[in-house]
């Protein structure tokens, strides 16, 4: 028997991630059912030509064939140029992103043409009340977000802002788009004017966003704890999917209810780059949320323990080895990664292992000495047994050790190498973490110097944050006469919040169609070939690169924007950059963002940029990809 569902489990209308805009179709037709039941009150005006192409538009509405559809929104324009809702449909269908924000504009003037100069001085306040505002409405709201996504931002802001004017009580949910676009472009001042506006608002976007805010105003006060804590009891779902915890499915769910894990990907869809673009929030968030550990003890008092194994354990001639090291591999434990510490103790002299431990934390000198003792009481191979020596690397673990290890009869002894046990933890490593990943100073010719100026363009290139400035499936074409390949595509990554970085793709023609959606994702994967550069968590990074940037001293501007550059053949194997991909991409990481703040997406205009580089002065030529049409 189907559960029955509680009154707050009503479905609310999906927001898109990207747009913010909710789902029109059943809301269009039941708009048609009231103008008809309105008509027949009052008759009078259902014979004008706006009238007669509102019909056919409701009609449309319900028509299941797209080309039907669009052949019946270009009739309604014959009948009345002035139907806006006939430009939305269009825009809807449109082929292009350029030819939607085309219709979306006709569509917005031919709106502001049906109501007349008075509706918008006489109905401020109440615009969304009466029928005939709404197809202007759905048209300016849909106009904002094709001015987003083609990078008029500030545009696309106004719009917003003066739809709430009209109608401050939000029957679109055109605040939470508002916010969502504020956060990304930094407009805390207006942001806080917004969320002050709605004062009331009980979802949880709200209530994540004004945590958010106060994080990125003030830090981690006592009210911005208090401002999380009112938000997770809105929904506990939300802080999994912002840090990594949970994934979102590839396919989001049409609907979603509050408190429910359809509201949380809502929200992250909208705000999770807001997110990761504030400094430090995710690792707050991370903090805030994670279940504390209980620190490893003594299993006993210490002096009844040692009493109890010098008088009960006999002592053979046996050397140990024992030692801790941190792994050289990330492992996901409760959805968070961590480089495991493994805890060995080994007999040299019977070659055994006797005792081994995994933790997530360096090891304490309690958990220390309770391994000790296992191996001694439980040895995983032999009989107990308190051995003659035990030999350690050098530690401050085990000198706060040394008294208790003598004073069971034990002589410890310091060496440089522990020959028997190290090839104990490299069996252990394979088992436990495969074959390490490869760095960048793995790779033939690579040298510290150029990776450390290839962190240098990384970290400068994250602080501008470049992909704030542009549109939806824009490409950059570089040329570089100095390599015998390309040229390249480069696409950059950031408005999602799920990756930020630059890829250059080297075939123009599989860029569009995946941008048009011809590829799924599986073929997508198979035959793209691409070098990226995308910034994460220390994490992200192989161990073999996250060693060498301290060792060396390369910079890194954030503790969450370590780069990680990698080439993908076609096929699904990956590598580290060559030397010459990794010139290439520092190049580009230095010219994008000074060519983006010269040059507008609808520039066609080259721009050759010279650029220094490992093996001398690069010289690039970069242009904005302007297809005919547009996207």
């Amino acid at each position: 028997m189907a559960k029955k569902k509680k009154k707050s489990d009503k479905a609310t209308p999906k927001r898109s991630p990207v747009q913010g805009i909710p789902e029109f179709p059943d809301r269009r037709l039941l708009e048609g059912v009231m103008r008809e039941w309105v008509g027949k009150l009052a008759p009078g005006n259902e014979n004008t030509p706006l009238a007669k192409a509102q019909v056919m538009i409701d009609r449309a509405v319900g028509e299941r064939n797209v080309n039907r559809r669009v052949q019946m929104a270009r009739e309604a324009l014959e009948i009345c140029p002035d139907c806006a809702d006939a430009y939305v449909l269009l825009a809807e269908h449109a082929r292009t992103r350029k030819e939607a924000l085309s219709y979306y504009e006709k569509g917005v003037a031919a709106g502001e043409r049906a109501l007349g100069a008075d509706a918008f001085q006489q109905s401020v306040g109440h615009f969304w009340g009466m029928l005939e505002t709404r197809p202007y409405m759905r048209a300016r709201l849909g106009f904002a977000h094709a001015l987003w996504v083609a990078a008029r931002r500030d545009e696309a802001i106004q719009h917003l802002q003066d739809m709430l004017r009209l109608n401050p009580n939000d029957n679109q949910g055109i605040r939470y788009t508002l916010a969502g676009f504020l956060l990304f472009l930094d407009r805390d001042e207006d942001l806080a004017l917004l969320l002050r506006q709605y004062p009331h608002d009980a979802s949880a976007a709200w209530a994540y966003t004004k945590a958010l805010l106060s994080f990125r105003q003030h830090g981690d006060t006592a009210e911005t704890q208090q401002l999380l804590a009112a938000a997770r009891k809105t929904n506990k779902h939300v802080p999994e999917y912002l840090t990594g915890e949970k994934f979102p499915p590839a396919e989001e769910p049409g609907y979603y209810s509050p408190g429910d894990e359809s509201e949380a990907l809502n929200y992250v869809g909208s705000f999770l780059a807001s997110w990761k673009s504030t400094p430090g929030a995710i690792a707050w968030l991370r903090a805030k949320v994670k279940k504390p550990k209980d620190s490893p003890q003594a299993k006993g008092p210490l002096g009844f323990i040692k009493k109890w194994l010098t008088k009960n354990l006999p002592q053979e001639f046996d050397e140990w080895q024992a030692d801790f090291r941190v792994l050289p591999n990330w492992v996901r434990a409760a959805g968070v990664s961590v480089r495991p510490w493994a805890l060995l103790v080994t007999s040299r002299t019977n070659d055994l292992v006797l005792t081994h431990q995994i933790s997530e934390e360096r090891p304490t000198a309690a958990l220390v000495w309770d391994a000790l003792v296992e191996a001694m009481q439980k040895p995983g191979a032999g009989t107990p047994h308190r051995p003659t020596e035990l030999q350690v690397r050098h530690d401050p673990t085990w000198d706060s050790l040394r008294a208790h290890i003598e004073e069971i009869g034990l002589q410890l002894t310091t060496c440089e190498e522990l020959d028997q046990l190290g090839h104990a933890f490299q069996s252990m490593i394979e088992h436990v973490c495969g074959t390490p990943q490869p760095g960048l100073l793995d790779m033939p010719g690579m040298k510290p110097d150029q990776v450390g100026k290839f962190y240098e363009a990384a970290a400068q290139f994250f602080r501008l944050a470049p992909w704030k400035k542009v549109g939806y499936e824009a490409a950059i074409k570089i040329e570089c006469d100095h390599y015998q390949s390309g040229p390249w595509y480069a696409v950059l990554m950031g408005q999602s919040g799920l990756t930020s970085g630059l890829a250059l793709y080297e075939n123009l023609r599989y860029l569009q169609r995946m941008w048009s959606e011809e590829v799924g994702d599986e073929e997508s994967a198979r035959e793209t070939i691409a070098t990226s550069v995308t910034f994460g968590e220390e994490w992200d990074c192989a161990i073999a690169d996250l060693e060498a940037c301290q060792k060396y001293g390369w910079q890194v501007a954030r503790p969450d924007a370590y780069p990680v550059v990698i080439h993908k053949e076609r096929g699904l194997s990956v590598r580290p950059a060559l030397v010459w991909e990794l010139e290439l991409v520092e190049g580009c990481l230095r010219a994008i963002p000074e060519f983006i703040t010269r040059r507008k997406q609808d520039d066609p205009t080259r721009e050759e940029m010279t650029i220094p580089a490992t093996s001398g002065q690069l010289k690039l030529v970069l242009s904005w990809v302007i297809e005919e049409g547009g996207r």
